[in-house]
């Protein structure tokens, strides 16, 4: 027997956001795709218990992903494929730019994404794990690189090319002066960032060029006191992650792209506003703000609550 929406208010999304697609266009002669869809969605999120929209968080969206990975096909045999996924998903990130616009929630939840081809999906520490690898940093360089790929949200190019010039330990703020597209932005620091950033200036950066070049401009410097590549920088984390000793985290194969996406987790589910987490991670689209949630397919979830 085939499953219906229960829920009134559900149903009433559920149609307008039929409206709103083929207002804009969306369809494409693809039918009742896009309604069916999220259909299923909503169906899901009241056989977990939820009947108000509003009270979907990221939380929900990584399990609902979950749930995508490990559905079977309406037709034939096997499980949902890479791209029917990521239609899904798609549908979802316009379901939400929906409800965000005719105000049926206030704050935007992540919608998770998957990587295309090959490429693995980014996966996310949880709080905890971030204060465990913080605890295996040995020196002050180790914690500063930690603040900026964690702590500021930026990418691994970003960091690679960041200049002692850039930070302001004044203004607690970051420049970052050719992001993507050449995009320049300032990123806010913590308290607690300052501080490491103030250590690793002020102490061990004096210390990695003494006796080599005094007016190389890199933030992050190698042991020949050059700029470190992003490479490197990747190699140092990976350092960091193998001294906790732990299996699990290992295993996560994270890069500092995935700290990146792993401060904009924390900043969703402390229910930071979608428009200051785009701000902050320097994205031009609501879209390109979803998080990689998601390790593979092996059912096993990435992310612990």
């Amino acid at each position: 027997m085939k499953k219906t929406i229960q829920s009134k208010d559900f149903q009433r999304l559920a149609g307008a956001f039929d409206k709103f697609v083929k207002v804009r266009n969306y369809k494409q002669g693809k039918s009742n795709l896009y309604k069916n869809i999220i259909t299923e969605f909503l169906i899901w999120l009241e056989e977990s218990g939820i009947t108000k929209i509003q009270n979907v968080t990221s939380k929900e969206s990584v399990k609902y992903l979950e749930y995508l990975i490990s559905r079977p096909k309406r037709r034939g045999n096997g499980v949902l494929s890479e791209s029917s996924i990521k239609f899904h998903l798609f549908i979802q990130g316009l379901f939400q730019l929906y409800l965000l616009e005719n105000k049926e929630i206030q704050n935007g939840y992540y919608v998770p994404s998957i990587t295309a081809g090959t490429q693995k999906a980014r996966n996310i520490l949880t709080i905890e794990e971030i204060k465990l690898v913080y605890q295996h940093a040995e020196n002050e360089m180790e914690k500063a690189l930690l603040s900026i790929a964690y702590g500021c949200g930026l990418r691994r190019s970003e960091i690679a090319n960041l200049d002692v010039k850039d930070v302001n330990l004044s203004k607690g703020m970051i420049v970052v002066r050719q992001g993507k597209g050449n995009k320049r932005r300032e990123v806010p620091m913590s308290d607690t960032v300052l501080e490491y950033l103030k250590k690793y200036i002020r102490n061990e950066r004096p210390e990695r060029l003494s006796g080599k070049n005094q007016n190389e401009e890199a933030f992050f410097i190698n042991s020949r006191g050059r700029r470190s590549t992003g490479e490197n920088l990747n190699e140092i984390l990976n350092k960091m992650i193998e001294q906790t000793g732990k299996f699990e985290l290992i295993q996560k194969e994270i890069t500092l792209h995935c700290l990146r996406h792993s401060i904009a987790y924390h900043l969703a589910e402390n229910n930071a506003g979608i428009d200051f987490i785009r701000s902050f991670l320097g994205h031009t689209q609501i879209n390109t703000t979803y998080i990689y949630a998601v390790q593979n397919k092996k059912r096993k979830p990435v992310v612990n609550f």
